[in-house]
């Protein structure tokens, strides 16, 4: 697959110390629960972001509201969202 963007959002981006990357994904990510996955293998603050599914993470892709089963195509913005500070 080519490449995506991926923005990061919130206390997330907080959390995370990054606004944006480009990724090139492996040929097994092909929706938006695999590029999950991928991510939490970066262990740490990424695992504890990406690896459980919560109801504060509102992703877009392609800045369209979606889920985790969207599927990803090259070219796509999937972002994620996250602001649970009050």
């Amino acid at each position: 697959m080519e490449q995506v963007t991926v923005l990061y959002f919130g206390d997330l981006m907080a959390r995370l110390e990054i606004g944006r990357e480009q990724l090139r994904l492996p040929p097994g990510v092909r929706d938006v629960a695999g590029l999950m996955r991928l991510l939490a293998q970066r262990g740490g603050d990424w695992a504890r972001a990406f690896g459980q599914p919560r109801p504060t993470l509102r992703i877009t892709v392609n800045k369209r509201d979606a889920d985790a089963s969207a599927p990803l195509q090259a070219g796509d913005e999937v972002a994620f969202v996250e602001s649970i500070t009050l």
